[in-house]
């Protein structure tokens, strides 16, 4: 029954790709079947008479209907308007035939009745026009029967099919009995179908009209319809309302771009499609009506929804810019850039190299300069940095006075000898501040980041490492192992100097200030240490990680506590006392307590201020002249003496240093080691002796350690010398045995002291 439900397409539920009904279909492979089988029961019939008589034309008549037959099979499906059209053309060349061969001229007008079943059929397959012109063609079998017209006499054959009686009235009583029956039974079935379809289709458009109520007329989203020409047809109430439309657009034939020209329909099909309308924002998205060529338009009002996001997103961008840059440089800070570090590796897995920068005289600038001023030199030198597009990748301030950025180099000396050697020297130009010019020499410390150290804090950490062994005379550093390890040293050093300092383990040392003929004039209180950890610390390593860690402060506050106590022991021992100069730093002469701290110490073991010389650096002096020359003032009206300590290492001007109330210059040992071999060295010695003598400054020669040395600058009128040349330093109970036993006299025609004592 499957077989043959599909071959009569017997199911009204699909249609053809021609758009025909499928109940046509079938009524037409009905009637052409029927038509096959009317030939062949004949065919069976006539053919034992058409071989005994040997007729061909009525053999051909019927073989050729046949094929005629199967042929429309085969197209009725694909190509149904020709098959329809060719069943109702057989017909009539049937009544044709019948009218030629049939020598019965009332039979043969029985046959030319043929052709009124072609109306019948015409209206069933091809619809009302075509059934209307077989109509009037049946005009002509009408008037061949009522004329009594014979056309047996058009051909000149004798060839007859016996029986054609039998044949003739038999095909009309089979067509208009079973074939047309079968044929319009087949249609009303469909028209059953239909009228069922009918049905279900006004109460599936009951619902849809809910539906369109629900969705459309009544929704809270204002929605436009358009046809396939984007003419609006129709909108809900809320659309009315929230675009101001009239009924008098739908009649108008407005286009929806007239009223939104941002309105793009390919985006509005794809996802929510923004524009603006008047003062509203709006999300739009398109739904397609492909059977009823309509488009749907549905509009979100979104104004508030993007205000606040607005406002989120601003919010959010203000908390990553205080997350990610600094409070008081604007600047990207450390967080930023250990995260662009390790997106940039991530994106690129190429190594490249991590550099940390900063002035080396950042800590003089720190002092000399208000907090402003020193931003705005680190933000200069940030810009500077900025500007080389072909050098450094992102740029941030990472820490007080450093700067940090990526560069990517083939090795370690072209990173040194070309990139960051260019970077310096645009870094090192002078920069405008307060109507003068301003110099700083930039130190660079660089880790490599590559895949055996994928973790941008430690690359960093590494690059500071690097940093702190750059210096003047090698600004550019790479971080190695050994560099770490020198770095743990360092710390670990640092940590037992702290415990150290708390158990006021460090030990003073003075060596003697004496004039030419080695008569003491004064001493020098020299910080020593001897670790039960790591033995005897040379002064240079300890003072310089004591200077780094931030522990100066504290290990000046001990030698001025133990020298005013060795002072006040001395003096009540009967040994004659004078003046110990101890040296003081950049941090503790800029700090606010450092006079209240210094009187407190002095009163505490009675110790004169004339009893005590402060040694500065220039450095102290020049970090801020205002608070130095203030500070200097009030020192020296209580009677401290001061000195300037390595007149001569970098850059030196006793022009400056005349601004100052100095009491002595002390001229660093690398002035007096060459005036024995250098006479330009030694004019310049003399140079400065000469001017301090106008100034009324008493020079000091540091680092004496020959005779010649002595006569030389005795010749010039120096009053003052220290070095090893008279003494080095020695212990509090070594220079009191000493002073017992020789005086106060020191040179090398007396004993040494470890000599006397033996």
């Amino acid at each position: 029954m499957s077989f043959l439900s599909r071959y009569f397409v017997l199911s009204d539920h699909h249609t053809p790709q021609a758009q025909v009904p499928n109940w046509r279909v079938s009524t037409l492979r009905i009637i052409i079947t029927s038509g096959i089988l009317l030939c062949l029961m004949v065919f069976a019939h006539a053919s034992s008479t058409i071989v005994e008589f040997n007729l061909a034309y009525p053999s051909l008549i019927i073989i050729g209907f046949l094929a005629t037959m199967f042929l429309l099979l085969l197209t009725s499906y694909k190509f149904y308007t020709f098959s329809a059209h060719g069943l109702l053309l057989s017909i009539i060349a049937g009544s044709a035939l019948m009218n030629l061969f049939v020598s019965n001229l009332e039979l043969a007008q029985v046959g030319s009745m043929y052709m009124y079943a072609c109306p019948i059929l015409a209206l069933m397959l091809l619809g009302f026009r075509t059934a209307l012109f077989y109509s009037l063609l049946n005009i002509v079998p009408f008037y061949i029967i009522i004329n009594d017209i014979n056309l047996l006499n058009l051909i000149n054959t004798t060839e007859r099919l016996p029986n054609d009686d039998l044949y003739v009235t038999g095909l009309i009583f089979l067509l208009f009995n079973i074939c047309i029956p079968l044929a319009l039974a087949r249609t009303i079935i469909a028209a059953k179908h239909l009228n069922k379809a009918v049905l279900s289709s006004n109460n599936y458009l009951k619902d849809k009209n809910a539906l369109y109520r629900t969705f459309f007329a009544e929704s809270n989203k204002a929605k436009i319809i358009i046809n396939n020409k984007s003419i609006i047809t129709d909108f809900n109430q809320l659309a009315a309302s929230t675009f101001k439309f009239t009924d008098k657009i739908k009649e108008s034939n407005a286009k929806i771009h007239r009223f939104f020209p941002e309105l793009d329909q390919v985006k509005c099909k794809k996802s929510k499609h923004l524009i603006k309308y008047k003062n509203a924002s709006f999300y739009v998205t398109c739904e397609s009506l492909p059977d009823l060529n309509y488009e749907v338009y549905e509009f979100t009002d979104c104004t508030e929804e993007l205000a606040i996001r607005k406002t989120l997103l601003s919010m959010e961008q203000e908390n990553k810019r205080l997350r990610y840059s600094d409070n008081y440089t604007n600047l990207p800070n450390r967080d930023w850039f250990e995260l662009q570090c390790e997106r940039v590796m991530a994106k690129y897995n190429k190594d490249f190299y991590v550099v940390l920068t900063h002035s080396a005289n950042n800590e003089y600038f720190n002092l000399k300069f208000n907090k402003k001023d020193a931003n705005f030199l680190l933000t200069s030198a940030y810009k500077r940095l900025k500007s080389n597009t072909e050098g450094p990748l992102l740029c941030a301030h990472i820490g007080p006075g450093r700067l940090a950025f990526i560069i990517r180099a083939q090795s370690v000396k072209e990173l040194k000898t070309k990139l960051l050697t260019e970077i310096k020297q645009t870094l090192d130009e002078d920069y405008p501040l307060l109507d003068s010019k301003c110099h700083q020499s930039f130190l660079f410390g660089f880790a490599k980041y590559d895949d055996n150290v994928k973790n941008s804090s430690k690359v960093i950490s590494n690059a500071s490492t690097a940093l702190k062994q750059a210096n003047i005379n090698t600004p550019f550093s790479g971080y190695s192992e050994t560099f770490s390890k020198e770095f743990l040293e360092k710390y670990e050093i640092s940590m037992l100097l702290d415990e150290a300092l708390q158990n006021a383990e460090i030990d003073v040392a003075y060596q003697p200030k004496v004039t030419a003929s080695g008569e003491c004039i004064g001493l020098e209180a020299l910080a020593r240490w001897d670790s039960p950890i790591l033995g005897t610390v040379h002064p240079t390593s300890f003072v310089a990680i004591a200077e780094e860690y931030k522990l100066i402060s504290r290990l000046t506050d001990l030698v001025i506590q133990k020298v005013c106590s060795q002072i006040s022991y001395w003096t009540q021992a009967g040994i004659t006392s004078v003046p110990v100069a101890i040296n003081i730093s950049l941090i503790d002469f800029n700090q606010a307590d450092f006079l209240p701290k210094l009187v407190k110490y002095l009163a505490d073991y009675n110790v004169k201020p004339h009893q005590i010389e402060l040694e500065l650096t220039e450095t102290s002096l020049d970090a801020n002249p205002a608070h130095s020359l203030k500070l200097m003032r009030i020192l020296q009206s209580w009677g401290f003496i001061i000195s300037v300590d390595d007149f001569g290492v970098g850059y030196s001007n006793i022009a400056r240093l005349a601004d100052y109330p100095i009491n002595k210059l002390k001229l660093d040992r690398s002035l007096i080691k060459q005036i024995t071999k250098s006479s330009r060295q030694k004019s310049l010695v003399k140079a400065i002796h000469v001017m301090c003598e106008e100034l009324d400054i008493k020079c000091v020669a540091e680092g004496v350690e020959t005779l010649e040395q002595v006569t030389i600058m005795d010749k010039m009128g120096c009053k003052e010398y220290q070095g090893f040349y008279f003494a080095k330093a020695m212990s509090p109970t070594d220079f009191s045995k000493h002073v017992k036993k020789f005086g106060l006299t020191f040179n090398n025609k007396k004993q040494t002291v470890k000599e006397s004592l033996n």
